[in-house]
């Protein structure tokens, strides 16, 4: 008895340790289950994001992106999420449902194991009283292990953003006191050099110049990556650091130009300059009165409502103005064996291309990258651009015209109109050299409010005032020796030199009577004049280099009061800013977009918006100084009266103008993800 007593106890032992290690693990599986499940819903997530990024998405010239604007684009959104699944899944896959506001999926595998996904979008309102609207989209992510089922989900806007400081199809050059709050991109693989930066703090002491170069040559020799600074977090390079005597002054985690320079300057170990100590005792002047203020002037308000930053403009440079050459990411076309291999005929590297620090505001993301897709940059194809809402905003198109002896409204302007009779001068003006001649009728201190002026005008405006819109008509059909319409640069100069008579030099002063390029084009030049809003033109199917180009000179200002999603709109007008002998003169501000074939700056300038380079035939996109040439890229060019200073910060809180068609951006809030049962 007492045996078969035992043998019931351990029986029953037996029976309740087996019952509990079957519910350890099935826990277990299901605990299992439950991650692979939510894994594959983050998976689902993920893989989204990065389809909405990448796959072909509607377009549309509209630039502000409104709630029913977003809402007339949901039909375009969801046939190009179904058409990007067909591409990227099996045929079990690929079934989409469409109902009303809402996009679902069949299940998805994310890999070899039997976990799914399947995604639903709806867009916006989904509710009455729902705070958002039909700009943004929630997109739920399910994932299934098993018979575990997580879900996550997350709220994406309907956008439209140009996401680049500058942009463009040639050469980028940052001279001296040329500082970007943005990402940076050159979209063609095949021209060399694609981006240029030159230092900010040489040409202060020759004590510095010696430091920065000697910085300089460090680098090329100890430095992996072209930001231009050591982390302290790297034990290699900064024992090297350390070793050739370069040290983290400022405290930030990094050893760059800017400890060289606070080294230089701070004088009370304080980590700081002041303006007294950016003082030079033996003058009495600053060093650079124009640096210590396109520093100080780092990282200013991109909304009205925005905090102003601690440090903003306070007479004092310190970390928390935050100095960086770049403050984003410079992508480039090229490929970094392809840039390579140019320089290697000419003795020098891509680290002899790059001076100073490129900071991304990304984590994780290279300060420069290569070989990107330029689907991927921007679509600068001039073709994308529509400047007819400008047009009709100007001349007749605005109203009835008046006109007096100063003031001119709702007009179209006639070169019997002016006021100051004739000149001839070279253009560019001011460099020592040039591309063309020109006899001008001359405008002098006028008024035009939402003025057209006509194609073959090539005017000078002498302190003129530009009120409203201001349209300059050009002829849009260039065409090749043989009357093909054509979108070749040099096929565009060709069209630009047509004589009537006699041959072309540069040194001939282009009237109607010898001209075919003065009668089709418009070579305008603003002198010490004020446009105080939207200056835009039509879009020729070529660069045409000189026959369409705008110089600013003198204390020329542009001020847009009237349209703060643009200041010039010109797709393919090469623009010349700013003298080549006193760069610091002409203050401007430039609101919003600025679209040109090619532009240069020369001046003391901000740029709160993006500038896209949409023209091929230029050079190089100029932004500070780099000689007095139109033709030069001398990176130790020293003007006369000082460099001036040029901050060029992205704002992605302006919206764009309307007709640029481009492809709208379906983009994440991660504050908004959530994760579910």
């Amino acid at each position: 008895m007492l045996a078969m007593l035992f043998l019931v106890i351990f029986t029953s032992l037996a029976v309740g340790m087996y019952e509990l290690s079957t519910l350890n693990t099935q826990s277990a599986a299901n605990l299992n289950d439950l991650q692979r499940a939510r894994a594959t819903a983050e998976s689902g997530m993920r893989w989204m994001t990065y389809r909405l990024a990448h796959m072909t998405r509607p377009r549309t010239p509209i630039g502000n992106i409104t709630s029913s604007v977003a809402a007339s684009l949901w039909g375009p959104i969801t046939t190009a999420v179904k058409n990007d699944l067909a591409l990227q899944l099996t045929l079990s896959e690929r079934t989409v449902t469409i109902s009303g506001n809402t996009l679902t999926t069949a299940a998805i595998a994310d890999d070899e194991t039997a976990g799914r996904f399947a995604i639903m979008m709806r867009q916006h309102p989904l509710f009455i009283g729902d705070p958002l609207d039909s700009r943004f989209v929630r997109i739920t992510s399910t994932g299934a292990s098993g018979k575990a089922v997580r879900s996550i989900s997350m709220d994406f806007q309907i956008d439209k953003k140009v996401k680049f400081a500058v942009v463009g199809k040639v050469e980028v050059q940052l001279g001296k006191n040329t500082m970007v709050e943005g990402n940076v991109g050159m979209a063609t693989p095949t021209k060399f050099p694609p981006f240029i930066s030159l230092s900010d703090f040489k040409h202060l002491t020759p004590s510095l110049d010696t430091s920065i170069a000697n910085f300089e040559t460090f680098l090329k020799a100890n430095h992996s990556g072209y930001d231009g600074r050591v982390s302290v977090n790297n034990p290699t390079e900064f024992a090297a650091a350390v070793k050739a005597g370069y040290s983290d002054v400022n405290g930030d985690g990094f050893i760059d130009e800017y400890d060289l320079f606070v080294k230089e300057f701070d004088k009370n170990g304080d980590h700081k300059v002041t303006a007294s100590e950016f003082t030079n005792s033996s003058t009495g002047q600053p060093y650079d009165a124009n640096l210590f203020s396109a520093i100080d002037s780092l990282g200013g308000q991109l909304q009205p409502t925005d905090p102003i930053r601690a440090g903003y403009q306070d007479g004092t440079i310190a970390n928390n103005d935050a100095y960086a050459k770049v403050r984003g990411q410079v992508l480039i076309a090229a490929s970094a064996n392809s840039w390579a291999s140019n320089l290697a005929s000419q003795g020098l590297t891509i680290n002899d291309m790059l001076a100073g620090s490129i900071i991304p505001t990304t984590p994780g993301a290279p300060p420069v990258q290569f070989g990107v897709d330029p689907n991927q940059m921007f679509d600068l194809s001039p073709s994308n651009f529509d400047t007819s809402s400008f047009a009709a905003q100007s001349g007749t198109n605005a109203g009835a015209t008046t006109r007096s002896a100063t003031v001119v409204q709702n007009a179209i302007l006639s070169p019997t109109w002016a006021n100051g009779g004739t000149t001839t001068e070279h253009t560019p003006s001011g460099s020592t050299s040039w591309q063309a001649t020109y006899t001008r009728p001359v405008f002098k201190n006028m008024t035009f409010v939402n003025c057209t002026i006509p194609k073959g005008l090539n005017a000078l405006f002498q302190n003129c005032t530009f009120q409203g819109t201001t349209f300059v008509q050009m002829t849009t059909n260039i065409t090749d020796t043989s009357g093909n319409t054509t979108t070749s640069a040099s096929s565009g100069m060709t069209w630009s030199q047509r004589m009537r008579s006699g041959g072309f030099s540069s040194n001939t002063a282009l009237t109607a009577a010898n001209s075919y390029g003065f009668t089709d084009g418009n070579n305008l030049h603003f002198d010490s004049c004020t446009i105080n809003g939207p200056l835009a033109s039509d879009v020729p199917t070529a660069y045409t280099h000189f026959t369409n180009s705008w110089e600013f000179t003198g204390s020329s200002y542009f001020n847009n009061t009237a349209n703060p999603t643009a200041t010039i709109v010109a797709p393919q007008v090469n623009i010349e800013m700013g003298s080549y002998v006193a760069p610091s003169q002409a203050p401007s501000t430039l609101l919003g977009v600025v679209v040109v074939g090619n532009i240069d700056i020369r001046g003391t300038t901000l740029v709160d918006g993006s500038i896209i380079v949409s023209g091929d035939g230029a050079g190089n996109t100029t932004l500070g100084y780099f000689g007095d040439s139109d033709a030069s890229s001398d990176p130790n060019a020293v003007p006369t009266g000082g460099w001036g200073k040029i901050n060029l910060r992205y704002n992605p809180y302006r919206p764009l103008p309307d007709g640029i068609n481009i492809p709208i951006d379906i983009l994440p809030n991660p504050d908004t993800y959530v994760e579910g049962s």
